[in-house]
């Protein structure tokens, strides 16, 4: 067999020499901005002094994800109950041509005729007065642990979520899509 030709030694890891990383590029300072004279109206152009990086063009910004023209996406979260979101899951298990926002879209436009219904059975009972402490109502079997759900949808279907929040006096989107969950799930 023949034998391998030696490699050069990488730098910095050859332990009989210190090395440091390259030595820092030197740039131009850039010119001292003076203030035009009274009768010279024309701003001064760059001077070669600035150097090559000042002078490059900047590149374009792109347009934003969520621009009215295209309908844009857009990221939004709501609290659900665990016991929805684990029914949920169930039913987009059985069903895989389903996304996650195409349920919650599809379970508003189910119970689109009786959103005011289930968004007012929703709201907590009216709290009892009385005592030391002005709100009691709540025990704590009442209250639902919580769990955080994120999606992205359009513009346009967050505009006729948020329209539907306010026609029906709901609290949140949150509570609009807890309330058509609510309903789906219990058929």
């Amino acid at each position: 067999m023949s034998e391998r030709p030696q490699l050069a030694p990488a730098l910095g890891l050859v332990r009989d020499r210190i090395s440091g990383p390259p030595p820092r590029r030197q740039t131009a300072a850039p010119a001292p901005v003076t203030a035009p004279a009274e009768g010279n109206a024309e701003p001064e152009k760059p001077s070669a002094e600035r150097g090559a990086v000042e002078a490059k063009p900047k590149k374009a910004a792109r347009p934003k994800a969520s621009s009215a023209s295209t309908g844009g996406m857009k990221r939004t979260t709501i609290s659900i109950p665990q016991r929805l979101a684990a029914g949920m899951r169930e039913r987009l298990q059985a069903d895989r041509k389903v996304s996650q926002i195409q349920f919650i879209l599809n379970a508003i436009e189910a119970n689109a005729h009786r959103l005011a219904e289930l968004v007012e059975k929703e709201r907590p009972a009216a709290p009892t007065t009385g005592g030391l402490f002005p709100d009691q109502s709540t025990s704590r079997n009442a209250i639902e642990e919580r769990t955080t759900i994120n999606f992205d949808t359009t513009e346009a279907n967050l505009k006729v979520i948020d329209s539907l929040v306010e026609k029906h006096g709901a609290d949140s989107r949150s509570q609009l899509i807890r309330a058509a969950l609510r309903a789906v799930l219990s058929d």
